[in-house]
């Protein structure tokens, strides 16, 4: 695994499955800007700690519930090494509780309070959302989306089946999903309360379609 020197902003998928294409996708455009890459994880150890200039990481995948790293590539807070000032992004499930980010900061030696993610469970849906907000603002507005993202996913995450069986009865199409999804009175709140986060579904939705 090859990480040019001057990059600033690092983008790593740790799984394949059609259900993070669009997020696979996405690291793959926003790695094309200037000081950026995208990485698809490979087992084994990458040391960046003597990559001062590294400023963000981004890790997309299944997060796994019982620990810290993801499933899929093996990746976890012992086998990647970062600069002290990095900022690191969980975007996978669970990875953002206590515990889990003590583990993080301990294993990549970078401050606690430069880990971000989730403590519950996370959907994929939510995180190409967030993505898209940073092809269009650009990472340095990270700080800002995560936060909405996490939000998001908490408020949304008791209809994470509901929504899912939506996207499925529509044959994987977000716009129709979505206006079957908003039809819902439950969650008509909730939609207005992340209006600004979610509409670049209706601006860019090929990026969410076919996620399964």
């Amino acid at each position: 695994m090859i990480v040019p020197h001057c990059t600033r902003n690092l983008y790593i998928s740790c799984s394949a499955e059609t259900q993070f294409s669009g997020i696979r996708r996405l690291f793959a455009e926003l790695g094309r800007a200037p000081s950026a890459h995208p990485l698809d994880w490979r087992r084994g150890r990458l040391d960046l700690s003597r990559r001062r200039v590294l400023e963000r990481v981004l890790v997309s995948g299944h997060g796994n519930p019982g620990r810290a790293g993801y499933d899929a590539g093996s990746l976890d807070p012992d086998s990647l090494r970062l600069p002290p000032l990095t900022r690191l992004y969980l975007l996978g499930c669970y990875q953002g509780a206590a515990a889990m980010r003590r583990r993080w900061a301990g294993g990549t030696g970078i401050d606690l309070n430069s880990v971000f993610g989730s403590a519950g469970e996370t959907e994929s849906a939510l995180t190409t959302c967030l993505l898209l907000h940073l092809l269009e603002t650009g990472p340095t507005t990270i700080d800002a989306w995560f936060d909405v993202w996490r939000r998001c996913n908490r408020a949304f995450r008791p209809y994470f089946p509901m929504i899912r069986r939506a996207y499925a009865r529509c044959r994987a199409d977000p716009l129709s999903a979505l206006v079957e999804l908003k039809a819902c009175g439950t969650l008509n709140a909730l939609f207005r309360d992340f209006d600004a986060f979610l509409s670049i579904i209706n601006r860019r939705p090929a990026y969410l379609k076919n996620l399964m």
